[in-house]
């Protein structure tokens, strides 16, 4: 992800978050530089990653940028908070619908949504990446799902606290891993965090943490099949948030319904 630059919009048009809060350019730049502290600090320490982000505007994305937008809602996927994407030019993209957070700063608010999504960009940049469990199952290659209702505060210049997502390190996608830990906050010694009981393991939660998984089928095309945990949004995701794509299978079209868990 060296060199990957992120460009905020703000196309909710005074849509408000759960708790009657607004987005503002003040707000996004908040998120901005706790999101790229997020990247360029501990996440980078064990992924790698550096990215620059910024506020901007639909008429001033550049070339080099990839958008990260935020909506009062997702029209083509009713109910879902955000996910991230590749256009048709393979340029990746995320979304956020602010009506579904319950804050803008807190532990359901759109900076948590915003720091997940940057996040498992970084560590799939193509939205299609598995990891083998050499058990006959592969696991999305997404670094917050499995521990996406934990979160930590961030401090910026101006006193602002701000959540941000937790995160899985390597040793949660490697098969017969030990540890000790797999995710960032247990690691870190943060209050609040849930960690899987071992590597490929959804942690514990009440309706959010889980994992998409496929059967890992040689010489075949490889396509989610079950939802591991349990979805804020439900087992059957609409086709066209990142959950929906990853268990759609190859010849989805617009609109189609998703196969059923085996």
């Amino acid at each position: 992800m060296n060199g990957v630059k992120w460009v905020l919009i703000d196309d909710t048009n005074g849509s408000k978050t759960k708790d009657g809060s607004q987005l503002s350019a003040d707000v996004l730049s908040h998120i901005a530089e706790v999101v790229t502290a997020q990247v360029n600090g501990e996440f980078a320490d064990e992924w790698g990653a550096h990215a620059t982000i910024r506020v901007g505007t639909t008429d001033n994305i550049q070339p080099d940028e990839w958008a990260y937008g935020f909506v009062g809602e997702l029209p083509n996927a009713p109910g879902a908070s955000a996910y991230h994407d590749i256009n048709d030019n393979g340029v990746p993209f995320a979304l956020c619908a602010v009506t579904t957070c319950g804050s803008l700063y807190g532990p359901g608010g759109v900076s948590v949504d915003a720091s997940h999504e940057i996040l498992e960009t970084a560590g799939d940049e193509g939205a299609n990446l598995f990891a083998n469990d050499n058990k006959g199952e592969m696991h999305a290659f997404e670094m917050c799902d499995a521990v996406e209702m934990q979160t930590y505060g961030k401090t910026c210049a101006d006193g602002t606290v701000v959540q941000v997502s937790n995160w899985l390190l390597r040793t949660w996608f490697i098969p017969g891993s030990i540890g000790p830990h797999y995710e960032y906050m247990s690691q870190a010694g943060l209050a609040g965090a849930v960690a899987p009981s071992g590597p490929l393991i959804t942690a514990v939660g009440n309706g959010g943490n889980y994992q998409i998984v496929s059967k890992a089928e040689p010489g075949k095309d490889v396509f989610a099949y079950k939802i591991a945990g349990t979805r804020r949004k439900g087992a059957h995701p609409n086709w066209s948030s990142r959950a929906g794509r990853r268990l759609a299978h190859k010849a989805y079209n617009i609109g189609q319904t998703l196969p059923k868990k085996s």
